[in-house]
């Protein structure tokens, strides 16, 4: 029993960082393949290729991610909502997130992060509710908190939009496009972010296995509202749970007599994300706590 407990746990780590490297996207974002179809029309501007470029240009914005995602096990099921509000500036870099995992009856897990830019590189400062750690950090390793480059990463992924028409979404009148993102896509993003190292180390898996686990993911459906007026997006929204209660599936069954006996599966795994303010994003300062943190080894 506490051999399978320890599996069930190991698994809800690996998946929760699955969702989280979805969330921290990066590359070159995959297939576009977008036409716009839908759009303004008539040499008047599109609002879907409009509002990629707003995105791309944006010198600031705020920015809310909620991941949901519930996971049954043997016949008990652990609900998690996953809060991240985020406030990015780009030039320079400076960014806070502060995010909050809701584990139901089993309590709250709670962390703050800031980054700057210093001395010609990056330092980020992390509070885990108790401590403060800072240090230095590439560009690479703040992706998967930011929730711009998310968005941005999504936008330009999504194959396949078309418009349906205008409806009111955060207290604005919205264009409302739908499409999706291709398994082929989300297989690259997972792969190249090293998300499943851990799991081929304890499976014995080489990369072409862990390539084949991945293999024949299903594409994921997306939503995209864009504010009617200034041409930003306003909400994103994704359900990947048939994708990942299919990964679970394959999980399982290439651990072969290690899983025996037990049952898991993704009944929820649902991804939103509201932008605002864009170029005038909410100002912050970095707490003093933080740059007096264990750990702080700033380097020019």
């Amino acid at each position: 029993m506490k051999r399978k407990n320890r599996l069930a746990a190991f698994l809800l780590a690996m998946l929760t960082a699955l969702s989280l490297t979805a969330c921290g996207g990066s590359g070159d974002g995959g297939t576009k393949g977008n036409d716009g179809s839908g759009g303004a029309g008539g040499g008047a501007v599109d609002p879907l290729v409009t509002a990629m470029a707003n995105m791309e240009k944006a010198e600031s914005m705020d920015a809310k991610m909620v991941m949901e995602m519930d996971m049954e096990a043997n016949g008990e099921t652990l609900e998690t909502v996953t809060t991240m509000d985020m406030s990015v500036f780009n030039s320079p870099m400076r960014m806070k997130v502060d995010m909050t995992m809701d584990m139901g009856g089993y309590g709250d897990v709670s962390m703050a992060i800031y980054a700057e830019e210093a001395d010609g590189g990056l330092v980020m400062y992390m509070y885990d509710g108790m401590d403060w750690y800072s240090e230095n950090a590439a560009a690479d390793d703040l992706e998967q908190y930011n929730v711009g480059s998310s968005m941005d990463f999504y936008m330009n992924s999504t194959t396949g939009f078309k418009q349906e028409g205008t409806e009111q979404m955060e207290g604005v009148s919205a264009y409302k496009y739908t499409g999706a993102i291709t398994g082929e896509a989300m297989q690259d993003v997972i792969l190249s972010s090293g998300a499943l190292d851990s799991l081929g180390a304890q499976m014995g898996m080489d990369e072409a296995q862990l390539k084949d686990l991945l293999s024949g993911m299903g594409d994921i459906s997306v939503v995209l509202w864009i504010n009617e007026e200034t041409l930003y997006p306003v909400r994103y929204e994704m359900d990947m749970t048939a994708v990942m209660d299919g990964l679970m599936a394959k999980i399982l069954e290439n651990m072969g007599s290690e899983a025996e006996g037990l049952t898991m599966s993704v009944p929820k795994m649902a991804i939103s994300i509201t932008c605002s303010n864009f170029n005038s994003a909410t100002d912050f300062e970095i707490p003093a706590e933080a740059y007096d943190g264990a750990g702080y080894n700033h380097q020019a």
